[in-house]
This record gives C-alpha cells, structure tokens and sequence, in this order.
C-alpha cells in the first residue's frame, strides 16, 4: 500500500458507523474506515444469498474434446462481497482427472503517475492539478487452480470438470440461501437424492488395467443439490480382482480317446474359475528305465526318478525279481539286501514303476487339458491329480455419485460364490451396482439401481391402474361368491348352480345327473368282467430283444454239484383269480353319467364319451367277501404223485379229476 495511506477498520471492534462532530479536523483514515465499513455491511448481507464463486449471468463453457480447448463466455461472478464482470476467454485443459476452473482476483494501486486523470480537474481552484485519492483496481482473469497466477486465497473455483466433462451443479443466477432452503425442502419431502433424468451407467470395454464405464447424460439430485451433466460422460475404474488361492485340489485321471488320432487325453475342470494361473499339476507318472547293476553285491540302485510311489516290476531278459524275496523298495532305491537272486554286478536290467511329478500345462479360464503321454512317461489311469491354481474372486461394486459430481466405485467384499454388494455411502447418490465375474470375454453385470424421480403424469397413470385393478378384483370376489355361498341368499331366490350333488334332496332318489354345471339324463354302466386268457399274461404282439448279455465269463463252477432237485410245485390257477364288485351306498347318477347328447333339427346325432374322475382314493380292507363260485385247475404233476388235499383259505374243497 501507499505510506501517506491511513486504514485502521476492524470488524471485530464492532464499530456500527461514523460520528462526524462540528469543530475537529475530518481524517483522511475515517474516510477509509467509511468505505471499508459500508463494503463490510453489503458483504454481510450478499453472503447470506450468494457464495464466492456462484455465477450470476453467464459462464458458459464448451469444450473440446479432441484438443482440450475450452471456450468461457462472459460473465458476472459474486466474489468477495462484490459482482464482478468477466470477459470471454480461451483455456487449454486436461482431458483426464479433475480440473477446476475459476477466477484469479487480484488488485493494483493506481496513482497519478500511472493514470494523470487522477489529477485535480477542477480549474481556478486552489488543488487544480493536485494530486488527490489514489485508487485500488481489481483484475478478474478465467484461469485453473494450476495456473498459480497469484497467492492461492486469491483463486475462486466455478467449474469443475471431470475427465473432459462438466459438471453442472446448478444453473444461473445461484443464490446459495435459496439454494439450501430448496436442499433441505427437498430431503424432508423427496429424501433428496434421486436421479431426474438420464444417468444410465453402461460397461464400454477393458483398456489395459481399466475398465471402462459410459454414464448417460441427466440430472439427479444428491442432499437436495442439483448436479447434471449436459453430455455422456466416460469414468475408468483399476481392473483389481481379489485372487483366490487353491492348494492341491484332487481330480481322478480318467483319459478318453481323442478324436481324428489313437492318442489320449482328459479335460480337468476346475472347481473354481475364471482360473488366473495354474502354479503346480502333480501327477502320477508310469514309465520303465534301465538301471546298471552296481558293482558291490547286495547293494543298492538308484532310480533315475524322484519321489517314486512303488516298483511294479524288475525284469532282466526271461527273469523276474520279486519284491520282498529278490529286493526291496528303500528310500527311492532298490536294495538287493536280501538272500534272493540279483543281476550279476555291472549287468543292466529293466524297472517298471511310478513317481509322482509336475507336469506343464496350458491352462484357459476354466481349467486344461492333460494329455496321457508326458514327456516323463504315461499317467496312471485313476491316479490322484493335485492341482495348485490361482483364480479370480466374484465381486459386487457399487458406482455412486456425490454432490460435487465425483463418480466413485465403492469396491465390495469378494467371496467364492454370492458376494454381497457394499452399503452406500452418506451423501451419495447410488448409480448402479456391478457385478464383477472377471472373465476375459464377458462384461461385467450392471445392474441400475438409482431411484429415480416420477412425474406427476404417470403417477396419475398409476392411479388409474390400480384402481382398475381395484375393480376387476372386486368383480372376480362377487363371482366367486356368487359360485360358492348358498343360493338361497341370493336376493331371496332359490337357485342351484349345478355345481354339485349340494343342493338335491339327499331324501328323495335322484333320477338326472349333474355334470359340467349341466342337468342331464342318466346314463347307467355295467362292469364287464375281461376273461383270463390261457396264458400267464395277456400282451400284444411282441419280440424279444436282448436288453443285457454275458458273451463272456472268467471260470466255471457245477451249479448242482450233488444232484439235489427241489419238487417243482403245482400251477393252480383261478377262474376268475380277482373278484371286483361295487358297493354303492348312494343312488345319484352323478358318477356314472360323464356326458349325453342327442340331436336337434333336421339331423340326429348322438355321441358317447366315457371318462374317469378321480375326486378322492380310498383303500381300506374289505370286512366281509360276496359270495361266488371260483373255478380252480392245478396242473404241473410229476408221475407217480397223488394229490393228498386241496384246501381254499383253510376250508377244504373237493377237486375232480379232469
């Protein structure tokens, strides 16, 4: 500041204004404390309307996307308990991360030397061509915070913008007392965070470790403040799946041929996917090596393999060693320790046995495939496989949005099957919940679930839905009851549906039957009795076929060494062997009848149709049986054999010979 220039204003003094008295001498520092305590009092009561940074008129920004070049029109920002004027300007920004675009204030003293307006113009005075008050001047400049053009108090942010994208908070004129009161109206009344329009998240691709989102353009509302976004705005989350870790996971190897060749192969699935690495594939290894008979007798050989599970043989040229005789398996050697026979010394000799080992393979998302023939030798059919593998975890993220319009991805908690998606944030505005399965060709499942604002147009629709449902659902209960209450309370009438046998007089013998809601004639039915064919059983006309055979047998063995035959019983057959007779407590017709229906007009036609209901089962041991005549024949006897007594139930029956 000047040295002749006097301000000693303190708010804090609580000074309210200026008392000027008649007789003292006027100072040049009251005049200054005047201004400052005037300034003071405007500020106080725009600060209570308006914030630093709130647009008054214009500001608008267009940005290109290709080059970064922003376009700021003209206008008029509340700063410092003052509107102050803009004029257009050119920016060049960073398409990626956050850019805050503002306005840098900064202020110059001016005097006479450099503005000689400030001189005294009044002619013929005493102080013509004086010099008088000098003159504090602003400068308003459209910047970024980086620019750092000046001390960092004297930056005032306006817009923000998010990788190429701006961020709406709320249109001009902002008034920020109006706005809170409309903030805090809109939380009691609506809950204050909802999506207006728009705001659809979309999964795009995978670039390097990022994944790739598309947020629809739209406005929503977050603690009651608007933020919107005029276009489709992208957002790149880390590609970071939670890996799972799997040891020795057991599989049993059972190869199949493969086709087009003689070579064999199986396909190991894992248990759980998409898999990330496959570390170790410990597997059982069968192959034969020559050894060379060491020198020393009763000594030891080494095989050539590790870890190795059992000799199968030891064979030189028409001689076979066995174990526990000729050897023995000691510590992945062959000790010829024992009394029995061994290769002459310096003579070789052939070994068949199985190791364990790793083997490489080439794994996919949801496991490999083993060949049978390893470059060690051939997999042991039914062998155990161990597998160690690393895979990638299921996981549900949530995407919300704050009030200052940051898209964040709240990362969930992963689990191998059912993960349960993260809780909201306070002051967020839930977007969508992704459901991350991290395979390679498939996207990531978006699930919007922001809720969403509904005009008053379609929740009149609404309305009238429902109150259609209202009435079609009152309807459907009258004809419900309608069906099933007595008839006689219906408006004092007697009426009988046809529904049921309900409504006849169980006392007086029916003679029409009710069936399908219609009153018909009877129809009477017999039971008809099939005869029993001479046969066992009664078929139609077939072939035998072999459904399982034994072409092939292992041994042999006399199925009746000691010639001991059991007496093959007697055949008795019944005529008839099954009694069935019908009980009938009741006389409607109603069960018999299905349907009967004669002509009309000119022409005649009558149809039958016999069908069968079943309402309700019962089976219950009958008390008593009718009684009958049953015809028996027994047949089947040998020579020489009499027939000592027939009996029937316990009651014995005379039998004539045929």
């Amino acid at each position: 500041m000047l040295q002749d220039y006097y301000h000693n204003y303190d708010k804090a003094n609580g000074y309210e204004r200026l008392l000027f008295r008649s007789g003292r001498g006027l100072q040049s520092r009251e005049l200054n404390d005047l201004q400052s305590q005037v300034q003071n009092q405007v500020k106080d009561i725009a600060d209570v309307l308006l914030k630093d940074g709130d647009l008054v008129s214009g500001g608008d920004v267009v940005i290109d996307t290709q080059s970064g070049e922003t376009q700021l029109s003209a206008a008029q920002v509340y700063l410092d308990g003052h509107i102050r004027s803009l004029p257009a300007a050119t920016l060049t920004i960073a398409l990626q991360g956050s850019v805050d675009i503002g306005v840098w204030l900064t202020h110059s003293v001016v005097t006479e030397v450099e503005d000689p307006t400030l001189r005294d113009p009044a002619v013929n005075a005493l102080n013509y061509d004086e010099p008088g008050a000098a003159r504090l001047k602003q400068h308003c400049q459209w910047g970024q915070r980086d620019d750092a053009l000046a001390e960092e108090n004297a930056f005032y942010p306006v817009h923000r913008i998010e990788d190429g994208v701006l961020i709406i908070k709320q249109p001009p004129p902002q008034l920020d007392a109006v706005t809170q009161a409309l903030a805090r109206y809109d939380r009691e009344a609506n809950g204050g965070s909802y999506v207006v329009e728009g705001m659809a998240l979309s999964y795009r691709d995978r670039e390097a470790d990022q994944q790739v989102f598309s947020l629809q353009e739209g406005k929503a509302h977050i603690q009651g403040y608007e933020v919107a976004f005029d276009t489709a705005r992208s957002a790149a989350f880390d590609w970071d799946p939670d890996i799972g870790t799997v040891r020795e996971e057991p599989k049993a190897f059972i190869s199949v041929p493969a086709s087009g060749d003689d070579t064999r192969s199986m396909r190991v699935d894992l248990d759980f996917f998409p898999v990330k690495t496959v570390e170790e594939v410990n597997v059982s290894i069968e192959k034969s090596a020559t050894l060379t008979r060491a020198q020393l007798a009763g000594g030891e050989d080494l095989l050539p393999d590790e870890s190795v599970l059992e000799i199968l043989s030891v064979t030189q040229g028409e001689t076979t060693f066995v174990a526990g005789v000729d050897f023995l398996f000691l510590r992945n050697h062959i000790s010829w320790q024992l009394s029995g026979a061994e290769p002459a010394p310096g003579s070789q000799f052939e070994v068949r046995y199985r190791f364990r080992t790793q083997v490489v393979v080439e794994p996919d998302e949801f496991g490999f495939t083993l060949q049978k023939q390893q470059p060690q030798g051939e997999l042991v059919e039914n062998a155990l496989i161990t597998v160690d593998y690393q895979w990638y975890r299921p996981r549900i993220d949530l995407v919300v949005l704050d009030r200052f319009g940051q898209l964040k991805r709240i990362k969930g908690q992963p689990a191998h099957q059912l993960p349960v998606a993260p809780k909201v944030p306070a002051n967020h505005l839930p977007l969508a919940q992704v459901s991350q399965s991290w395979f390679a060709e498939q996207a990531p499942e978006i699930e919007n679930l922001a809720v969403r604002a509904v005009s008053m147009s379609e929740l009149e629709q609404m309305q009238s839905q429902i109150s259609d449902l209202y009435q079609l659902l009152a309807i459907e209960r009258l004809r419900n009851d309608a069906n099933s209450e007595e008839s006689s309370s219906k408006f004092g009438v007697f009426v009988d549906p046809f529904i049921d046998d309900d409504m006849r007089d169980a006392g007086i013998e029916q003679t029409a039957a009710i069936v399908d809601g219609e009153l018909i004639l009877p129809l009477s039915a017999d039971i008809v009795e099939l005869p029993l064919p001479t046969g066992n059983v009664l078929t139609l006309p077939y072939e035998l076929e072999d459904v399982l055979a034994q072409t092939k047998q292992t041994g042999s063995m006399k199925v009746n060494p000691y010639q001991a035959v059991e007496p093959i019983p007697a055949t008795v057959r019944l005529s008839p062997s099954v009694d069935h007779w019908t009980q009938t407590s009741r006389s409607w017709t109603s069960p018999i009848t299905r349907r009967f229906d004669i002509g009309r007009g000119l022409r005649r036609l009558t149809r039958t149709r016999t069908s069968t209901q079943v309402l309700r089962r019962t089976t219950r041991q009958a008390q008593f049986m009718r009684s009958r005549w049953v015809n028996f024949t027994i047949s089947g006897f040998g020579p020489q054999e009499t027939l000592d007594r027939v009996t029937f139930d316990g009651i014995r029956v005379q039998a004539q010979e045929a």
